[in-house]
């Protein structure tokens, strides 16, 4: 049975490359939620090409060649090892898709190209074999691979993230692919033997069904006709994944675009696969349909409100969303999976479908949608999709538990259309206040004007967190509001250098640029922004940056890249205070919490200078991190939370790390600094970081 191994170990090794390859390059392109929807793309782009390779060339005639050239491209596989990133001269930081896309192929291409391929071949050439034998089912091999995908994504961030470091993990993991060709060369040889045994090496096609009867197969491509079956095919992979990247992009809005819930959505959309191509009688349609109904129109309220729920509360109700949707996608797909002379052919339909709905929202999406509208298009999608084949396959001899048809097709075009005119209203209400609706690859920024006790505020929110906000009132105006209040931890630290003449003050994050109001005349503010969007709207709907009486200048680039080129490059910025307000939706993006970072920013830190980070968030406890870095480099960390007031909504939370005595012991700063909410400590480094570890 070492096909059986041979399928379940490429699967897992395909899968476990993407958590890990992708966590690699997060540093290097700001550490954004859209990293891995590009790397979703390049993962569905070589799956296809993998299956379109594993299709033309199941297509010679002779075994022995298809088994010849495959072997071939397997030993010169073995050239990449091991695998690692390869170094580009430059990064386009303002769009780095196509940076991304190239780095990617440099570093897995040729490996990850033929473990895709891997599956449909073996089961295509087992389908040969064994074409005698009745009772094999190529399809519930499929099945198998998807387990083994779905263990590789589940333990990385329970095993192998939190125990190996990345440049071991990228070790076990080259080691692991060099023991695979090994053992498909091993099985090669086997099927060399097979065919020098035969008086034949041409097999005959086998021409039965897996999940269902050949006859069944034949009936329902008389029913629906071979060009439709091929175009639902398409539909179906598509907005399975179109939803698999909407729910993910949503669960980490707010929360930092790391492994674990990368792999949670992930998970589930293969568990479908498993569930669906293991055995027929699994899904129901009836049952998951009803399912889908109630979380669909639960994910039409997320998509207004989900960012007031906890983030159990909001994986849950996304996972269920993902879960029932995906169950209909797939459930529907093996209702139409063909006989298996057509088995690579479905497969490669399969995965163009995949690629197109990844594509759909790296290109089509990003730049043509100022919200994630993919996520309520695609759920309406299903509903039309199910409908179409339920209505298609009505005369089928595929029973669905006896279930009418007809109504649940014309239902699903009932709920569609309820679907879209709910959507279509709250979000009329939604966009009420606002100014301004602004999409790239970092996400989706907006400008609104919000009412508060009596007075008109403007805030600037990234997804659903508001990254600064200033009074319409001509005589607030220049009053640092929000997060960056009088006496707040970064207003403390700011302040106390006013004894100071012509302060030199770093910021990575611009957001509204509020904290330019502390700037004085002959001051230098540096801010170091990763998303153009943000300087054009801070700088087009508000004042903070031109009234400020500082020098101030915005460079684009994610702030620890550009503060690494410019010391390198012998430009140590000498900054009094070094400001981290990098928000990546609710959240400092990790990258920029680790024991490196902090060497670089202390780097560019006179030896009297002060670093102020941002910690307020909703979901995750960052302060025992930040204190736990200070102490690793022997510094002083102060916390400081700020109570949220009837005229100040917002909750703001700094930790200041220094050992600038003078602030230290100022009496102002003793006097407002807050007792640590624990006595814990933590230490990522750029090879270890573990998102559990700093969850509420």
């Amino acid at each position: 049975m070492l096909y059986l191994f041979i399928i379940f170990l490429s699967a897992f090794l395909l899968f476990q490359v993407q958590p890990l390859i992708a966590k690699l390059i997060l540093p290097l392109f700001g550490g954004g939620a859209a990293i891995w929807t590009a790397c979703l793309l390049f993962f569905q782009a070589f799956l296809l090409l993998g299956y379109l390779y594993a299709h033309v060339l199941s297509k010679c005639k002779s075994l022995t060649t298809q088994v010849s050239i495959h072997s071939v491209a397997l030993l010169a596989s073995l050239l990449f090892m091991p695998i690692g990133l390869k170094e580009l001269v430059e990064f386009d930081q303002t769009a780095p898709l196509s940076d991304i896309l190239k780095l990617l192929v440099l570093s897995i291409g040729a490996p990850y190209f033929l473990l895709s391929s891997t599956g449909p071949l073996v089961q295509k050439w087992l389908s040969h074999v064994y074409a005698a034998k009745p009772d094999f089912t190529p399809y519930k091999l499929y099945s198998l691979s998807n387990i083994g995908s779905l263990l590789a994504l589940v333990s990385y961030p329970f095993i192998f993230e939190p125990l190996f470091s990345l440049p071991n993990q990228l070790t076990y993991w080259s080691a692991g692919y060099i023991f695979l060709v090994g053992s498909l060369i091993v099985f090669c040889v086997q099927l060399f033997k097979l065919v020098s045994a035969s008086s034949n090496e041409v097999y005959a096609e086998k021409p039965i069904g897996s999940n269902i009867s050949d006859k069944d197969s034949n009936d329902n491509h008389q029913v629906i006709g071979f060009k439709l079956d091929w175009l639902l095919w398409l539909a179906l992979s598509a907005i399975g994944v179109v939803l698999l990247v909407s729910i993910t992009n949503a669960m980490t809005q707010n929360i930092p675009p790391v492994p674990f819930l990368w792999i949670l959505p992930l998970s589930l959309y293969l568990l479908t696969f498993i569930i669906s191509f293991h055995s027929p009688k699994w899904y129901v349609r009836w049952y998951w349909y009803v399912l889908f109904i109630l979380s669909s129109f639960a994910g039409l309220l997320m998509f207004f409100i989900g960012s007031q729920f906890d983030i159990l509360s909001q994986v849950f109700i996304y996972s269920g969303i993902l879960l029932s949707a995906c169950m209909i996608c797939h459930g529907e797909l093996v209702k139409l999976n063909p006989s298996t002379d057509r088995l690579t052919l479905f497969y490669l339909n399969m995965s163009l479908g995949g690629f197109l709905g990844s594509a759909f929202v790296a290109f089509v999406a990003q730049r043509f949608f100022t919200q994630f509208l993919e996520f309520p298009i695609a759920l309406v999608a299903v509903f039309l999709l199910l409908g179409c084949c339920t209505y298609l396959l009505r005369n089928s001899t595929v029973k669905d538990n006896n279930k009418s048809p007809i109504l649940i097709a014309s239902s699903c075009g009932v709920f569609a259309v309820m679907l879209v005119v709910g959507f279509v209203s709250l979000n009329q209400q939604f966009k009420e206040n606002t100014v301004e609706l602004s999409r790239n690859f970092y996400g989706i920024l907006s400008v609104k004007d919000v009412e508060v006790n009596g007075v008109v505020e403007r805030r600037l929110i990234d997804g659903t967190t508001s990254h600064g906000t200033q009074s319409l009132n001509a005589e607030l105006a220049d009053i640092p509001m929000s997060y960056y209040r009088k006496d707040s931890g970064v207003a403390l630290a700011l302040q106390h250098l006013f004894l100071t003449p012509q302060v030199n003050v770093g910021l990575i994050g611009l957001g509204a640029g509020t904290l330019a109001t502390y700037g004085r005349r002959g001051d230098s503010y540096t801010f170091y922004e990763l998303n153009p969007n943000v300087e054009r709207m801070a700088r087009q709907y508000f004042t903070y940056i031109d009234n400020s009486k500082a020098n101030v200048e915005v460079i684009i680039g994610d702030g620890r890249v550009t503060l690494q080129k410019e010391l390198d490059n012998g430009d140590a910025n000498a900054f009094d205070v070094l400001v981290v307000d990098a928000f990546s939706g609710d959240s400092v993006p990790a990258h920029l919490l680790t024991v490196e970072a902090f060497d670089l920013y202390f780097s560019h830190l006179k030896a009297s200078g002060v670093l102020a980070i941002h910690v307020s968030n909703s979901h995750l406890d960052l302060t025992a991190l930040v204190k736990g870095l200070a102490a690793n480099r022997d510094y002083s960390a102060l916390y400081f939370k700020t109570e949220a007031t009837d005229t100040e909504v917002t909750q703001t939370e700094w930790v200041i790390v220094t050992n600038n005595q003078s602030f230290i012991r100022n009496t102002k700063v003793k006097r407002l600094q807050s007792e640590w909410p624990n006595d814990n400590e933590l230490i990522w480094t750029d090879n270890y970081s573990n998102l559990l570890s700093v969850l509420k």
